[in-house]
């Protein structure tokens, strides 16, 4: 008989018996077969590939824990750090070499990391092959770590600052309890599941009571709940508390007040299947801590797929794809796409059966859960959608894509940029939103002052200063095949502001009206930053193999001010354009024409008395912008919407 777990879970008493056998944390029996029958593909024989790689690396194990790639950027250059040794690290702007620490331990983490993915590599190379030697590597990893871990200073992410009393945020192994928590479910509890028969008893007792106990007693007094940081922390519980055979653990991984599995379901995720962080990085990094939990509890016999949010995350990403393939980058997030998150979908179409986009070609995944690669997956039809819980307005014509983010704020990865746009066209991306930088420069003002900040989008800056925290609403939402319009409105992004902004998204181009009010003359700076080269004559263009060209009301006391500003990295440089007008209101109406060959077709744009009207090659289009709102086409009515 198996271990039987009693656990209650969403009100009625279930009973979670443990397999007879293992694995049944990385894998069922029958999984486990398929990988051996299919040791000859290619997802298969990488791994074993890169164990037998890293049983002919020597085992180093560093001094202590290691530290977050955001301390491996050049202060006054802020820019990644270059490796030059060990102890040696320079900065590619200024030539400033750092060392010690918290830069040497950056290195430390990428070491610590590098161990116990090899590990990883090899447990899975030992249960698909038999092969002794691989259960005796990842044995000693496993047990060097349990030799240390206690030894091992604690530490926290701002350790390298020079604190002393790090916060119970940190680790030993790694600064963050979230590190540690990853690594658990990823690469320890994995491994251990799959080299346990091959391990001694006082071995297995070691690991447990030294290692993965400590990890998870570390990672509970963190308790994070709206947070992607839990999701981990439950993942970590649950797959090490199976690993305990501890039903405690597993119990409270799924059911624990405001932290567990179910309560971050109900409560962090959007009616549309939006995380509350808005970033579809932390989206997708969420979602694999919770297909973790999800797939071990399946395993064990039990149903964690089943919630009806946890669908609705893996189906959402998908209408939110730009002309060039890739996800909008709102908040904390650098170049997410649904092509990426492929592991994600094949665990979601296998546990759910629901159509996703599943990858070309086979992956490890693929070939473990049974998926025969000759079924291509699908995707539903990309349409113009509004999002009202996530806040965002996704808006397609032709070759055409834009998207308006207005919801509510994400938090520490979220970004002062309410009512900004993305613009995509000729499968490019075109009108930018910077995400974060590639090198995670958390720390550094280049995060807050650029990234965060609202000069860093496609928005509307008042005198200067970035958004407060805020949400806007929609107002408005029309769409056909041809023409689709959205409108939100924000009165809290800055005191005593109203602001609307309208985009309407034809075949040829963008049109963007904001429609600003203000309790005093303010200061507005309407700004919009493009890949290409700027240019300003005879007209704003950013020029490349797509040309946006850029035509804007003409209004008294208009200033334009052309320059460029940081990408995925200081170095990384996207042309911008800034356009300020001063007053107690204020409107803005720009067209946006991106063009692979020839010239443009709009002429001109001019806002009146309640009306837009672009002038373009064979007509005009003629907007109207108030409580009725309607699209006229050479005289005839294109689109409407209240």
């Amino acid at each position: 008989m198996g271990l039987i777990l009693a656990f209650l879970i969403s009100g009625a008493q279930d009973e979670w018996r443990l397999p007879d056998r293992r694995p049944f944390v990385a894998c069922t029996a029958e999984e486990l077969a398929r990988l051996r029958a299919a040791r000859e593909s290619a997802p298969v024989a990488r791994v074993i590939k890169d164990a037998d790689a890293a049983l002919a690396r020597p085992l180093v194990f560093p001094p202590r824990g290691g530290q977050h790639n955001q301390w491996y950027q050049c202060d006054k250059c802020q820019r990644a750090l270059v490796t030059v040794d060990d102890t040696h690290h320079r900065c590619p702007g200024c030539d400033k070499v750092y060392r010690g620490s918290p830069y040497d331990d950056v290195l430390f983490a990428r070491t610590h990391s590098r161990n116990l993915a090899d590990m990883r590599n090899a447990a899975w190379a030992f249960a698909i092959a038999g092969e002794k030697k691989y259960a005796d590597f990842a044995a000693s990893v496993l047990l060097g770590y349990a030799a240390r871990y206690a030894d091992y200073p604690y530490h926290d992410n701002a350790s390298g600052s020079g604190l002393t009393k790090p916060g119970r945020s940190g680790g030993r192994l790694f600064e963050q309890t979230l590190n540690e928590a990853y690594h658990v479910a990823i690469d320890i509890a994995p491994a251990f599941d799959l080299i346990h028969d091959a391990l001694g008893e006082e071995d297995r007792r070691t690991i447990r009571e030294r290692l993965i106990r400590p990890m998870l007693e570390n990672m509970d007094r963190h308790k994070m709940g709206r947070s992607n940081w839990q999701t981990w922390h439950n993942a970590g519980m649950f797959r090490g508390g199976v690993c305990l055979e501890d039903v405690a653990w597993m119990r409270k991984a799924v059911e624990q007040g405001r932290n567990g599995f179910s309560f971050q379901l109900r409560e962090c995720v959007s009616a549309e299947g939006m995380w509350w962080e808005n970033s579809w990085g932390y989206h997708f990094y969420t979602l694999s801590a919770l297909v973790a939990t999800a797939e071990t509890a399946r395993r064990i016999g039990v149903d964690l797929w089943s919630h009806p949010a946890l669908r609705k995350m893996f189906a959402l990403p998908v209408a939110y794809t730009m002309a060039d393939g890739s996800l909008p980058r709102f908040g904390d997030d650098v170049n997410s796409s649904v092509r990426g998150a492929g592991a994600l979908m094949e665990a979601a179409h296998h546990a759910t059966g629901e159509p996703l986009p599943l990858p070309d070609e086979p992956i490890w995944e693929t070939v473990l859960l049974g998926r025969d690669a000759a079924k291509k997956g699908t995707a539903p039809k990309l349409e113009s959608r509004l999002f009202p819980g996530a806040g965002h307005a996704i808006l397609r014509s032709g070759g055409l894509t834009a998207a308006m983010t207005f919801g509510p704020y994400g938090g520490y990865h979220g970004h002062f940029d309410k009512l900004s746009f993305v613009f995509f066209g000729f499968g490019r991306e075109l009108g930018v939103d910077p995400g974060r930088a590639k090198s995670q420069a958390y720390r550094l003002p280049i995060h807050a002052n650029w990234y965060r900040a609202t000069v860093g989008h496609n928005a509307v800056v008042v005198d200067g200063k970035s958004q407060n925290a805020a949400a806007g609403r929609a107002t408005l939402f029309a769409a056909n095949d041809r023409f689709v319009a959205a409108r939100a409105e924000c009165d809290g992004a800055y005191p005593g502001v109203k602001h609307a902004r309208l985009l309407l998204l034809t075949p040829e181009y963008l049109l963007v009206f904001d429609d600003l009010a203000a309790d005093a003359d303010r200061r507005f700076d309407w700004v919009y930053h493009n890949r290409g080269r700027v240019a300003e004559t005879p007209a704003i263009r950013f020029e490349g193999e797509v040309t946006t060209h850029l035509t804007l009301d003409d209004q008294p006391g208009t200033r334009v001010v052309v320059g460029d500003g940081p990408g995925e990295s200081i170095a990384d440089r996207v042309p911008m354009v800034t356009v300020t007008r001063i007053g107690k209101a204020a409107r803005f109406a720009a067209v946006l024409e991106p063009v692979s060959k020839g010239a443009p077709c709009v002429r001109s744009v001019e806002w009146k008395d309640g009306a837009i009207t672009v002038v373009r090659d064979g007509g005009s289009d003629v907007v109207s912008a108030g409580a009725r709102f309607e699209v006229i086409r050479g005289g005839e009515r294109v689109l409407k919407g209240e």
